[in-house]
Formats: C-alpha cells, sequence, structure tokens
C-alpha cells in the first residue's frame, strides 16, 4: 500500500466554495434580474402601443357620438390594469397633422381625412435602476395617429 508524503496532505476548502458560490450566484441573479425587468418594458410598450392604437381606431370612426372620456376608458380597458405600474399617467386625445404630429385642436372637430391621435404618457420605476443601467424614472410614450372617418 502506497502512502502519501506527509508534507503533500491536502486541506479542507470548507470556505472557498461559499465565496465562489457567493460571486458566481450572485452574477446570475443579476443577470436573471435584467431579464425580467428589460421584458417588463418591453412588455409594457407593447400594451401601450397597442392601447393607443385601439383607442386612436375608435376615436376615428365616433368623432360626432363620444366624448374625450369614453375614448380614455376605451384605452383604459385596453391597458389591462398595466397603467398602475406607471407614475404621472395620462391620455391625451387631440386632432393632428399626421405629417408633423403637432396638436392642432380638438379631436372631435376633425373632419374627414384629417388625423386624430391618441398619446399615452408615464413615468416607469425600474426595479433595479442603478444596477441595470435603466434611468429612474424611465419615460414610456406611445402615440397612434388615424385619418378620420366623419361624415
Amino acid at each position: 500500500m502506497l502512502k502519501k508524503p506527509l508534507g503533500r496532505q491536502r486541506r479542507p476548502r470548507r470556505g472557498a466554495t461559499l465565496v465562489e458560490f457567493a460571486l458566481v450566484g450572485t452574477l446570475c441573479l443579476l443577470l436573471l434580474f435584467g431579464i425580467f425587468e428589460y421584458g417588463r418594458i418591453v412588455m409594457l410598450q407593447q400594451v401601450l402601443d397597442n392601447a393607443a392604437r385601439e383607442g386612436a381606431r375608435y376615436a376615428v370612426v365616433h368623432t360626432n357620438d363620444l366624448t374625450t372620456t369614453d375614448i380614455q376608458n376605451r384605452v383604459l380597458g385596453f391597458l389591462a390594469g398595466q397603467n398602475a405600474q406607471l407614475q404621472s399617467f395620462s391620455i391625451t386625445v387631440y386632432k393632428t397633422d399626421p405629417s408633423t404630429g403637432v396638436n392642432t385642436g380638438v379631436w372631435t372637430d376633425a373632419a374627414f381625412g384629417e388625423g386624430i391621435a391618441v398619446q399615452i404618457n408615464g413615468n416607469l420605476r425600474p426595479i433595479l435602476p442603478t444596477l441595470l443601467f435603466v434611468p429612474n424614472p424611465l419615460p414610456m410614450q406611445s402615440r397612434a395617429v388615424m385619418y378620420s372617418e366623419a361624415n
């Protein structure tokens, strides 16, 4: 039977595994939270775009029989409660010049072929802004412009 020399015995590394896991685990958690956070931002932007588009579609057909509050309620319905994630949240409906996007008046005065815009603004507070290099708050905006179908 072979014996190991006395000077070459292995010493136990009890604390090394814990330190290595702490470093690697922290990096993995940061990566995971980053994926979740950026996924949440992309999802919220898609929901805002969809709600603005549906609000504009609804507004261009109903220039004579609906109010701004009706259009805002329609947009809120398509937001499905996601607006709770936003601070300084607002929904604006207005008549616009489609080429410049400038507000040109009240949307109910839009004649056939003039643009009607629905704009949603808000500020998102990220979960880990400093670690993920995301501005805090993150301004989010969506605007949809469609041509009026008023008679």
